[in-house]
């Protein structure tokens, strides 16, 4: 993708520096001018998008920056589009990428990452603790081992926004769906940065759509071309598939394209339900699918001195997934800050965690 050129016209110098480095953090293709005033030598019309507080003459490339969230205005059809100024700074980047992709008509090009894991959490039943073991992991290698993280829901009703603060005013998924499949021959791809919400932790996700995930109502072929162009943005080095207790075509196609599939289950979970999932996976897909399916222990609780050897030989060998990971029953662990989810890194639970994360990115053998 090559560079987009901004102008920054400001009277604020150290708003339009701290601005500009901002947006370049956020976007590294973003390359930015800054002005004072209008310039006089050098016209507008070689920036890309020009963004101003001044009261300079509107053109089709200028986007104003107001000072209250209420006098934003974002008119498509008229090309008039103003910005909170003091909004934050990476739905201001998103924002900016899809205004440019709507004036110039060009879109994000595939940039192909042949190292990028994608990692599926699943369950052979419903309240296991599936969505906490995918987000701490995903949280886990996005703090801790430098990965760029996508996590991605396919829950009915995703928890995306348990996690992740919500943009009210922002492009969500549905909208980057849209985008994706209504455009001629794919020759391009939506700009992702203008569909993100995250977290404190550098974990990106979709803004969910109101009401049912749409990801739900795809095809396995739109799923596939989904997942794919997800990954040929080449920002991301990992994608967490939170794919929850479920196994129609959808979930099927992602686990058929995941490098690892982490079977979240409780201590109590029975092993004739585990025989008839991986009866089940294998018939429609194959060993192969099999092969990379792991088991993690949820609520797990260590056996009493007394019971010893035998009540962890039980554990070992229980059913036909590998166990690689014992998460302990620890509420501790487990908290809600500003009506975020909060998961502790620093407790056995976290620690479980960490392990984990060695195990699936090669640091450990499994």
């Amino acid at each position: 993708m090559e560079n987009i050129k901004l102008a920054i016209i400001t009277k604020d110098r150290e708003y339009g520096r701290a601005l500009g480095f901002g947006l370049i953090d956020v976007y590294k293709n973003f390359t930015v001018t800054l002005y004072q005033s209008e310039p006089v030598h050098t016209g507008l019309e070689a920036f890309d998008l020009v963004l101003t507080d001044a009261g300079i003459q509107q053109q089709q490339n200028v986007i104003f920056l107001v000072e209250k969230p209420s006098m934003v205005e974002k008119n498509e059809e008229e090309q008039d589009f103003r910005l909170y100024k003091y909004g934050n700074v990476r739905q201001l980047a998103g924002d900016l990428l899809f205004i440019y992709s709507h004036l110039t008509g060009r879109k994000a090009l595939p940039i192909k990452k042949q190292d990028m894991k994608l990692i599926a959490f699943g369950s052979m039943e419903g309240g296991t603790g599936c969505t906490a073991a995918a987000m701490a992991l995903a949280r886990e290698l996005s703090r801790f081992h430098d990965q760029k993280v996508m996590y991605l829901s396919l829950e009915e009703l995703e928890s995306t926004l348990d996690y992740m603060e919500d943009f009210p005013e922002g492009k969500s998924i549905g909208e980057y769906l849209y985008h994706l499949f209504n455009q001629d021959g794919r020759t391009g791809i939506p700009f992702i940065e203008s569909f993100l919400v995250f977290d404190d932790h550098g974990v990106e996700a979709f803004l969910p759509s109101p009401g049912r995930n749409v990801l739900k109502s795809l095809s396995p072929e739109e799923m596939r071309i989904f997942i794919s162009a997800v990954m040929d943005t080449g920002r991301y080095d990992v994608l967490v598939l939170d794919l929850g207790f479920c196994l129609d075509k959808n979930v099927l196609s992602c686990y058929e394209m995941a490098n690892h599939i982490c079977m979240v289950a409780n201590e109590e979970t029975s092993v004739s339900r585990e025989e008839r999932f991986i009866e089940y996976v294998t018939f429609l897909k194959g060993e192969s699918l099999t092969e990379r399916i792991v088991k993690i222990l949820n609520r797990f609780q260590s056996p009493k001195p007394e019971d010893g050897a035998k009540a962890q030989s039980e554990i070992g060998g229980q059913g036909l997934m590998r166990v690689i990971c014992r998460l302990p029953e620890e509420p501790d662990s487990f908290s809600t800050q500003g009506g975020l989810k909060v998961i502790r890194s620093d407790g056995a639970y976290g620690k479980q965690i960490k392990g984990l994360a060695d195990l699936l990115l090669g640091n450990m053998v499994i």
